[in-house]
């Protein structure tokens, strides 16, 4: 079966098996035949058969099923049909690529925003607990410059906001 000069004996023995496949002659579902099978109509090894084999399983025409043997998966047809070109993919890439974008700057915006309140809202309960060290008569913990009358200190370092000293 196997020409003497060309391609590999294992992709001869591949393209006839998908032929076989296509022609419905193994229809999907059903079992090839065993390797001794078809070592011997092929006239090949064993290695060889193997290497059909894996070539097929690996194009999706073929499964294995440990103990039971192979079948026929899908029809050379239907797995064309089912590939994807380089083309399709790579415009699949660039629109997860843009939608991912428009995700990333829609999510920006609302942290920023969420960063934003929660400074405000820090500047607020530093700005009361400011207030209740100057009743209680203390410098605030987190002043460096409360020692020095007059003297403005930064609230929290935060946006730059200054808060004047206690009297």
């Amino acid at each position: 079966m196997t020409e003497s000069i060309g391609r590999p004996a294992y992709q001869q023995v591949a393209v006839d098996l998908r032929s076989r496949i296509s022609s419905a002659e193994f229809p999907v579902g059903s079992a090839i035949p065993s390797t001794a099978k078809l070592t011997k109509t092929y006239g090949v090894s064993s290695t060889v058969i193997r290497a059909a084999v894996a070539q097929l399983r690996a194009d999706g025409l073929l499964v294995g099923q440990p103990g039971k043997g192979v079948f026929v998966r899908a029809t050379p047809e239907a797995v064309a049909e089912r590939t994807a070109t380089i083309e399709d993919l790579s415009k699949q890439v660039e629109e997860l690529r843009v939608e991912l974008g428009r995700i990333e700057s829609s999510r920006r915006g609302e942290v920023a925003g969420e960063l934003s309140e929660l400074r405000q809202l820090v500047r607020l309960v530093q700005t009361h607990l400011i207030d209740l060290y100057a009743q209680l008569g203390r410098p605030y913990p987190g002043d460096s410059v409360a020692a020095v009358p007059g003297v403005d200190r930064v609230v929290g370092g935060l946006g730059g906001e200054q808060a004047p000293t206690a009297p």
